[in-house]
């Protein structure tokens, strides 16, 4: 049986929810690479918010392009499966490191608007991420369910 062909339009939505949310972390991160450097001597967070990133996208990408090769077994499939777990670690790290932490920080080290506006606006984006991301496994799921019956 033939996959039938996901709508361009969706196949555009799908992706372009969690991108443009990673796209804004790896901005962060960046502009934290430059002003701590790219292995500072505490924890790496602007290197691992815009490599991780960048990773996640691609993830995210060959994710897709498994879902739309319809079912089979292959090398391929199953690194690209097995990769989908990037997306998901790489929210879980922007909710809790970069939100949660930046609020924990505001009691902990003093209080500064910008803390609080990372805090809330890394939240907001890792729970971004990860819901869309969540949409594209059960879009999978609902396609492999259709092919199968």
């Amino acid at each position: 049986m033939q996959p039938q062909p996901i709508d361009a339009a969706k196949h555009a939505e799908m992706i372009g929810k969690p991108v443009f949310a990673i796209l804004l972390v790896v901005i962060y991160g960046i502009y934290r690479i430059v002003q701590e450097g790219i292995w500072p001597a505490g924890w790496p967070n602007g290197t691992i918010l815009a490599a991780g990133g960048i990773l996640s996208a691609v993830a995210i990408f060959a994710y897709m392009r498994t879902i739309e090769g319809g079912r089979g077994r292959s090398l391929g499939k199953a690194l690209s499966a097995f990769g989908g777990l990037l997306p998901y670690a790489y929210s879980l790290y922007v909710i809790f490191h970069v939100g949660l932490w930046s609020l924990v920080q505001l009691f902990t080290v003093g209080f500064a608007v910008t803390g609080l506006l990372v805090g809330v606006v890394g939240i907001l984006l890792g729970y971004r991420i990860l819901k869309t991301f969540y949409d594209i496994t059960e879009l999978g799921n609902a396609r492999l369910a259709s092919e199968k019956a």
